[in-house]
C-alpha cells in the first residue's frame, strides 16, 4: 500500500480509537511513523502535530456531548504543558551537543519501554475496574485532589515531550487512581487535556528541533479527523474492555519490536 493511501487509512483507524477510548495517538501512531522510516525525534514531533488537530476534533465532539470535566483539564494542564516544553528543550540541547545518533537510539528504546508501561497500566485498569460510574463534578474545592492531578500532568507532559506517548494511555491509567469519574467523561476530559498538551509539545518540537513533517501529518489528518468524531459518537455504545485488552496486546507486540 502506498503512503498516499496508508497514511489516511492509519489516521482513520487511530482516530476512531482515540474517540472511543482516549488512547491511541502516541501509542499507535509513533511506532507506525518509526516503521515508515522517520527518526525517533521526527516521529514524535510529527505525531504530536497530527494529534493536536485530531484531539481538537474529539474535544469539540465531547464538548457537545457534555462529557468533559474542565476542572480536571485545567489541573492536568498546569503540570503537563510546562513539563513537555522543558522535555523538548532538553532534547534539543542534547542534539546540539553532537550526540544526535545516540539520542535517537536511546529515544527509540524509551518509546518501547513506555509502550510496555502503557500496556501494563491498561491491563491493570481492565482487571481492577478502576473507573467508577459516578462523576466527580460535585467535589468541592477542599476535596478536589488538585496537587495529585497536577503531578500526574507533569509526569505525562515529560513523557509526551520525549516520546509523544502518555497523553491518553498513561494519564488515564493514573487519573482513575486519584479521582472517581464517569467513564465517558474520563475519555472526553482526557482528550480535551491532550489537545492542550500535544499542541504545546508540537510547537516546542518545531521551535527547538524543527522536526515536524507537515506533509505526513496532513495526510494522517485526512483520516483521523472523521475517525475521532465517529469514535466519540460510538463511545457511549461500544464496550471498552475488549478494545483495551486488544490494544494492550498490540502495545506489547510493538514495544518488543522496538526493543529487539
Amino acid at each position: 500500500m502506498s503512503q498516499d493511501l496508508l497514511l489516511p487509512v492509519s489516521g482513520l483507524v487511530v482516530g476512531i480509537m482515540i474517540g472511543l477510548t482516549g488512547v491511541g495517538g502516541g501509542v499507535l501512531m509513533t511506532p507506525l511513523l518509526l516503521m515508515l522510516g522517520l527518526p525517533p525525534t521526527g516521529a514524535v514531533g510529527t505525531d504530536l502535530a497530527y494529534s493536536a488537530l485530531t484531539k481538537l476534533a474529539g474535544t469539540w465532539q465531547h464538548g457537545r456531548q457534555g462529557s468533559i470535566d474542565w476542572r480536571v483539564v485545567r489541573a492536568l494542564a498546569i503540570g503537563s504543558v510546562p513539563a513537555t516544553v522543558v522535555a523538548v528543550w532538553g532534547l534539543s540541547i542534547l542534539h546540539g551537543n553532537g550526540s544526535a545518533d545516540l539520542i535517537e537510539h536511546r529515544l527509540k528504546q524509551l518509546i518501547g519501554i513506555v509502550l510496555f508501561i502503557a500496556a501494563a497500566l491498561m491491563v491493570r485498569k481492565v482487571l481492577t475496574g478502576a473507573t467508577v460510574l459516578n462523576s466527580n463534578v460535585n467535589l468541592d474545592f477542599a476535596t478536589f485532589p488538585t496537587a495529585r492531578i497536577v503531578l500526574i500532568g507533569a509526569l505525562g507532559g515529560l513523557l509526551v515531550g520525549l516520546t509523544s506517548i502518555g497523553s491518553g494511555s498513561l494519564i488515564i491509567a493514573l487519573l482513575v487512581m486519584v479521582i472517581a469519574i464517569n467513564p465517558q467523561v474520563l475519555v472526553g476530559t482526557d482528550i480535551a487535556h491532550a489537545f492542550l498538551l500535544v499542541t504545546a509539545g508540537a510547537i516546542a518540537h518545531q521551535i527547538f528541533l524543527q522536526d515536524v513533517q507537515i506533509g505526513i501529518a496532513g495526510r494522517l489528518l485526512i483520516g483521523s479527523i472523521p475517525g475521532v468524531i465517529i469514535g466519540s459518537r460510538l463511545a457511549v455504545w461500544v464496550p471498552r474492555r475488549p478494545l483495551q485488552i486488544g490494544m494492550a496486546g498490540l502495545l506489547v507486540t510493538t514495544a518488543w519490536t522496538l526493543l529487539r
